[in-house]
């Protein structure tokens, strides 16, 4: 009996065993079937946030290539349309010549940068492009300013800049530097000048291109020398130097070209140099310095898995605002080169600083209201003044000359001391002998003062017309020129004829 009960009892813990193991196995199961099925959920999850936000990204990234396509391609026919009216205008070839090679900058700029931002992998060869324009277009801008004051002749420039001796510095010398140059004239020292102004801006366009193309090559082998990869500043990588050899490339370029400006911008005054150069430096710099800030705000704020994703993204940035800013610049270009100053016989205007007032024409209106308040005393100005009238002093007879209120004025002086008018009907004796009427004694003092301050305005009178009529193109030979144009004042000559004393 006992050995039934245990065997039973076998018999049911073995069931026992094979059912929990059977349970176990079904647990497993479930479960590796509940996680491979998670698993594949959260895949799919994934791939869906990746599609979408791929598909956001592409958008996006659509929406900037089509803004920043939009204005290079308004910028670049801006540029052209620029360009070939400088063409259908060449009236000065030698000059326009350069100023086409200047326009130039503005498609070249938006172009590339379009470009990078739609291939960011051709980014490295597109900017060797772009830097060897940038240092082309200034040594163009020197070319420039030489070809206007030479029109192709060197010697002219020479010669220009010998009247400026006095004011120009010798030549920087490198070597030998303790022993003083000597010239053996003017013009020796101005040639080594402008020689030398020549050469500080031309070494720039072999320099900028070389230094580039340098840094492209090392980033794309991805050598850093004994630095830190990834950081250009550090004292042991070669990119470090390259960039000072840069920046000091551009600075003695640019210390040419100012050295150059500085001694003849007087000449130069007429077509206006420092806007035009204004337009080169504003791309040069600001994209340079647009550059260094978003680079810096991209490695501080830019967090992701990916060591050059805030890279990518300053580059992105920045060849997009270049993309915008271009169109500003060719509108510039266009306002600072425009093709008038190249017709024959072109004049700059100059005109008179304008208030704000101007822009609103407040001086028109205040002008237009003392004429309509004027209107109405215009007739009685015309009219003789009665015996009764109040007669005018010395101080104010010739202070504010009216031709038409002279003969009134001293014809009231003359009656007010008792003396006779005569009007003389011959209009050829009309001359008026100043000296005669200020001597005569029987005249009071306030008639001769009067005369002689009416005298002294129309003395003013024709020396301000003889400058008005010359600047018109009028010359005067002789001062009866000057008195024939004076024929407007006859009526008042003949009021001072001949007077006498009433008995």
């Amino acid at each position: 009996m006992m050995e039934l009960l245990e065997a039973t009892q076998d018999q049911i813990q073995a069931l026992l065993d094979s059912t929990m193991q059977q349970l176990d196995e079904t647990v497993a199961e479930a479960k590796a079937e509940i996680y491979s099925e998670v698993d594949h959920v959260k895949s799919d999850v994934d791939v869906y946030v990746a599609q979408t936000q791929d598909q956001f990204s592409v958008e996006n990234s659509f929406m900037v290539y089509q803004i920043a396509g939009t204005f290079t391609l308004i910028s670049c026919l801006i540029s052209m349309w620029h360009m070939t009216a400088h063409i259908r205008r060449f009236n000065e070839p030698f000059v326009q010549r350069k100023i086409l090679a200047i326009l130039w900058m503005s498609p070249i700029y938006s172009t590339t940068s379009w470009l990078s931002l739609v291939w960011p992998n051709l980014e490295g060869y597109l900017a060797i492009i772009k830097d060897f324009y940038e240092a082309y277009v200034i040594y163009q801008f020197l070319a420039f300013c030489i070809a206007v004051l030479g029109k192709g002749d060197r010697k002219a420039v020479v010669d220009l800049l010998a009247e400026h001796a006095g004011h120009l510095s010798p030549p920087t010398r490198f070597w030998g530097c303790w022993r003083k140059q000597h010239f053996e004239s003017p013009w020796a020292m101005a040639d080594a000048v402008l020689l030398q102004c020549q050469v500080f801006t031309m070494q720039f366009v072999l320099f900028r291109p070389l230094t580039t193309l340098a840094l492209f090559v090392l980033a794309r082998v991805d050598y850093w020398g004994g630095g830190t990869p990834g950081n250009g500043y550090d004292y042991r990588s070669p990119q470090l130097y390259l960039t000072i050899i840069q920046n000091v490339s551009v600075f003695v370029a640019f210390s040419g070209l100012l050295k150059f400006y500085h001694a003849v911008q007087d000449n130069l005054s007429w077509c206006r140099p420092f806007p035009k150069f204004l337009c080169i430096k504003g791309i040069v710099f600001m994209t340079f310095w647009q550059g260094l800030v978003i680079s810096i705000l991209a490695k501080t704020t830019v967090k992701s898995d990916k060591d050059n994703q805030g890279e990518e993204w300053a580059q992105q940035a920045q060849n997009f605002l270049i993309c915008l800013e271009m169109l500003l610049f060719s509108l510039a270009h266009f306002y600072c080169f425009p093709t008038e100053e190249w017709e024959p016989g072109y004049r700059p205007t100059h005109e008179k600083k304008s208030k704000f007032g101007d822009n609103m024409a407040l001086g028109d209106f205040l002008e237009d209201i003392k004429l309509v308040m004027k209107g109405s005393s215009t007739k009685k100005k015309k009219k003789r003044p009665s015996k009764h009238s109040r007669t005018p002093s010395a101080s104010t007879v010739g202070d504010d000359i009216n031709l038409e209120e002279a003969d009134g004025i001293i014809e009231n002086l003359m009656e007010n001391d008792g003396l006779d008018i005569q009007d003389d009907e011959d209009d050829d004796n009309d001359d008026l002998d100043f000296e005669a009427v200020e001597s005569n004694t029987d005249m009071s003092k306030d008639v001769r003062d009067a005369v002689a301050r009416l005298k002294n305005s129309l003395r003013q009178v024709s020396s301000d017309k003889e400058k008005k009529d010359v600047e018109n193109g009028l010359n005067y030979s002789s001062m009866d020129d000057v008195d024939e144009g004076l024929e407007g004042f006859s009526e008042t000559t003949s009021l001072l004829q001949g007077p006498s004393r009433n008995s």
